[in-house]
């Protein structure tokens, strides 16, 4: 029998994909904004900025084949269209 937490687990994992999308066209739709209020919260604390770059840094560096990965899959493809044009 499925617990409550099982239940949870097992939608995240169902609809992992789609919430990726989603949050992926949300960044592009307001990336100036996310970016204009990271520059804020900058000014405003030094030290936050430094604990979101060093944990950026130690994400790529864990993630650095898986994203390079990615990267040239992406490119890939965007040359591939291109040539078809």
């Amino acid at each position: 029998m499925f617990t409550h937490m099982d239940q949870e687990l097992d939608y995240y994992a169902r609809n992992k994909q789609a919430r990726k999308d989603y949050q992926r066209k949300y960044y592009e739709l307001n990336k100036d904004r996310i970016q204009r209020r990271r520059k804020l919260d900058e000014i405003a604390d030094p030290e936050k900025f430094e604990q979101r770059k060093n944990y950026n840094k130690s994400y790529y560096q864990k993630n650095k084949e898986q994203i390079l990965k990615k990267r040239a899959e992406a490119y890939a493809i965007k040359r591939s269209l291109k040539k078809k044009t």
